[in-house]
């Protein structure tokens, strides 16, 4: 594991213990009844790591790559309640897989490599219209993930001319599943720790690899967003 990933790896891990023990120190009072279930839908952001699952098989038996097998993990979502216990949540993400060392011949192609994932997923959480601080949840949907490899530095007898490797994009249809914890911290805040897998297959392959799939691990903040009051 690179050493700046496992350092916010840890430091993550650090914080949401943090904020998880003063949660579980909150007096049921402090969370205000208003908060319940089925009146609020949450909009938010989640930070945390990502762990490469796949086998990293060249397409190209002249093509060696060199990438971490962590990397950073950021979403930003949207969860709409149609029930109290059933959402639909909407994500994008960003996947930082690394700095990509790509080598063919005596020729080496360096660069950072992407991964931004959109999905579209159900959410159950069967213990929530219960007035509870701890909600647990499943999740399980599907979308798209778009893939960009650069190069940024080409070490090359003749760089200039060089265009075997070149900025490459890709585009792979993909499902995820998962589950995780939404912890009510007060009125219109949350915290959820969550964990989901996601097989990502591009058909043309980037840096020479064709399969990216991998789970993410991740800690992230809430906002609720309260429904109208209905006038008698």
């Amino acid at each position: 594991m690179a050493e700046p990933n496992r350092r916010r790896i840890i430091g993550l891990a650090v914080v949401s213990l943090f904020l998880t023990t003063g949660i579980w120190a909150l007096d049921k009072e402090t969370v205000i009844d208003r908060r319940d279930d089925g009146r609020y839908s949450l909009i938010g952001v989640k930070l945390g790591g990502w762990s490469n699952q796949s086998d990293d098989v060249a397409i190209d038996p002249l093509v060696a790559a060199d990438m971490p097998e962590t990397g950073f993990f950021t979403e930003v979502f949207y969860d709409h309640r149609f029930t109290p216990a059933i959402l639909a949540e909407f994500s994008l993400g960003a996947i930082s897989r690394g700095e990509a060392r790509i080598s063919r011949y005596d020729d080496e192609y360096i660069g950072p490599l992407n991964l931004y994932p959109f999905l579209v997923m159900i959410k159950v959480s069967p213990l929530s219209g219960r007035n509870r601080s701890l909600h647990p949840f499943l999740v399980a949907g599907g979308g798209f993930v778009f893939g960009r490899q650069s190069v940024e530095i080409i070490r090359s007898a003749d760089p200039f001319y060089d265009r075997y490797f070149v900025e490459k994009t890709q585009t792979d249809f993909t499902w995820s599943a998962g589950g995780g914890i939404d912890f009510a911290v007060a009125e219109q805040f949350g915290i959820t720790v969550g964990a989901k897998y996601m097989p990502v297959a591009f058909s043309n392959g980037l840096a020479g690899i064709k399969d990216y799939s991998g789970f993410s691990i991740a800690l992230g903040f809430s906002y609720h967003l309260y429904k109208k009051e209905k006038k008698p």
